[in-house]
């Protein structure tokens, strides 16, 4: 034993053994890898031929004995997947989902021409799609504006179902022109719709994006209603009224394109989609008292064009929502960048103006001190200038205060409003009571007290320019889940709306940083009537705007 552990020492001492040991271990690891990801690409590759063959294999969506597709979900369910896995490896997922195709044209009865036909003109429309969204989008598309939309629908929705279809029309015989119609539709319309909703729920599940309860039961309740009247619209027989019920899911699509964006607008499209397809399939619905070919298109071009008009709405909500965010964020950072010099400023007055007053001061005491007594009118002038600077130093000093708050930052926001309206009080002379009862302690954030402080800042420098009057009310209370900070008076009041479009930027400041706290701000004044001002701001951070996609 011994000697093997003093064999294995001497081993790993040896440079020139270690060099072997090291290229050997780094080689196993790679053939470990290099197993492990081909392994990794055979399970995916059947998992991807598995679901192309179920995508395919819904009956529902054929008509026969035609054997019409309305709506095609294979190739952009393919495009989906690809644009979706990095690009070493689409051929090996090409080909299994291609495979998929195969066994189902076999099963349905299709010539080995007729499958050919089909396979090359899905491989040449898959490619097409894939390959041209890719180049735009350098990876992963995101449609969430126009201009995103546009160039997706150029490539996906446009020109690859247009080289598909020339050759896809052979395949299905008859007229050429009406199959070529009829495949150029339902492969637009499935890659409208499909790959959008298969990207935005692959990235609401790998984002983890926090989603409130309520967000889901809107969802759901959006679904669910969208669901049963397109049942009803579609699939109930009996209805004389059936094709005025189309017009009953628009509210439901517009809610989708309002509040979820692009992925709920193409989950619901879905939605309309297999339903008025499995109504026209067993002879119910508004597309079904036509003859043969006519419902079919009927059916694609209602549906494509309502796709391709809530999308669109939705992409111009999603694009003016961003350009907010993008806004509000400047504003924050302006705001931030606004209390950073504050705080530099008011240190600065702190340790440096003041500390130098106080110096002046004192060499000013120094002065009259050595002064004769004969001096009288030069000391009396001392006294004054020293008592001058005092005062300097005390304002300074305040102001200081005023720009950064050490209290609010290490006491809390009630001692350090109490302490503000105290020194306002005595800077002003004038008559400020402050109240507070019912506030959770801490806050949820620091930015909520500051932002409080801020506004209080802000109003009572105002109703004490501007009121005429020297008492003022100021109430900081809160309930099961808001802040409350009401500022009052008594004075001569003033029109909210002129102020706001003034040159002052008192009442725009404050709005802006309650808004980024998702909190409001109400004015209530009229000339010589007084003024109050409320803040309110939530304490709860999830109240937010449902950004989303199902």
């Amino acid at each position: 034993m011994g000697q093997v552990q003093a064999a294995e020492k001497n081993h790993c001492r040896s440079p020139y053994l270690l060099g072997i040991a090291t290229r050997s271990s780094i080689l196993q690891a790679r053939r470990i890898r290099n197993l492990n990801s081909a392994f990794y690409v055979l399970i995916a590759m059947c998992v991807v031929g598995a679901l192309s063959y179920l995508t395919i294999a819904l009956g529902t969506l054929v008509l026969r004995p035609q054997m019409i597709w309305a709506f095609w979900p294979g190739c952009a369910f393919l495009v989906a997947v690809l644009l979706l896995t990095p690009r070493k490896i689409w051929l090996p997922l090409l080909a299994a989902g291609l495979s998929g195709f195969v066994l189902y044209d076999v099963q349905a009865g299709l010539s080995v021409r007729t499958t050919f036909q089909f396979i090359l003109a899905d491989t040449i429309e898959i490619l097409v799609a894939v390959l041209g969204v890719s180049y735009f989008f350098r990876g992963v598309p995101t449609l969430t504006s126009i201009r995103s939309l546009a160039n997706y629908s150029l490539f996906a929705v446009i020109l690859s179902p247009l080289f598909g279809s020339f050759l896809g029309a052979v395949a299905y015989g008859g007229e050429y022109w009406l199959s070529w119609r009829i495949s150029f539709l339902s492969e637009a319309l499935a890659l409208l719709t499909l790959p959008p909703a298969i990207l935005s729920w692959v990235d609401g599940i790998l984002t983890r994006k926090q989603r409130s309860r309520a967000f889901y039961f809107e969802a759901a309740a959006q679904i669910g209603g969208l669901a049963i009247l397109g049942y009803i619209t579609f699939v109930v027989s009996g209805s004389t009224y059936r094709s005025a019920l189309l017009y009953s899911l628009v509210p439901f699509l517009l809610w989708s394109a309002l509040r979820f964006g692009i992925g709920g607008t193409s989950s619901s499209i879905l939605v309309v989609v297999f339903l008025s397809i499995w109504g026209s399939v067993h002879g119910h619905g508004p597309f079904s008292r036509q003859t043969q070919l006519d419902p079919v298109l009927s059916l694609q071009l209602f549906v494509l064009f309502a796709a391709a008009s809530f999308m669109v709405l939705a992409a111009l909500l999603e694009e003016r929502k961003r350009a907010e965010e993008a806004l509000t964020g400047m504003s924050r950072k302006l705001i931030e960048a606004q209390e950073k010099e504050r705080n530099r400023i008011g240190r600065d007055l702190h340790d440096d103006i003041c500390q130098r007053l106080a110096l002046l001061a004192i060499g000013l005491e120094q002065i009259r001190k050595v002064l004769p007594e004969s001096a009288v009118e030069m000391s009396s002038g001392l006294d004054e200038l020293w008592k001058q600077i005092l005062q300097l130093s005390t304002d300074v000093q305040a102001l200081s205060r005023e720009l950064h708050s050490s209290k609010l930052e290490y006491l809390g926001i009630v001692p350090a409003m109490r302490s503000f309206c105290r020194e306002f009080s005595e800077q002003q002379r004038i008559k400020v009571d402050f109240t507070s009862h019912d506030l959770p302690n801490p806050l949820p954030s620091p930015e909520i007290s500051l932002s409080l402080f801020r506004v209080l800042q802000e109003a009572l420098h105002n109703a004490a320019k501007h009121s005429g009057v020297r008492h003022f009310d100021v109430q900081l209370w809160g309930t099961t889940d808001e802040i409350h900070l009401r500022v009052s008076d008594s004075g001569a009041g003033f029109d909210a709306q002129k102020a706001k479009q003034g040159r002052g930027l008192g009442l725009t400041s404050m709005e802006e940083r309650l808004r980024l706290i998702n909190g409001k701000l109400s004015i209530e004044s009229q000339p010589t009537r007084g003024t109050t001002i409320h803040a309110r701001v939530p304490l709860s951070s999830e109240s937010d705007l449902v950004e989303a996609v199902i």
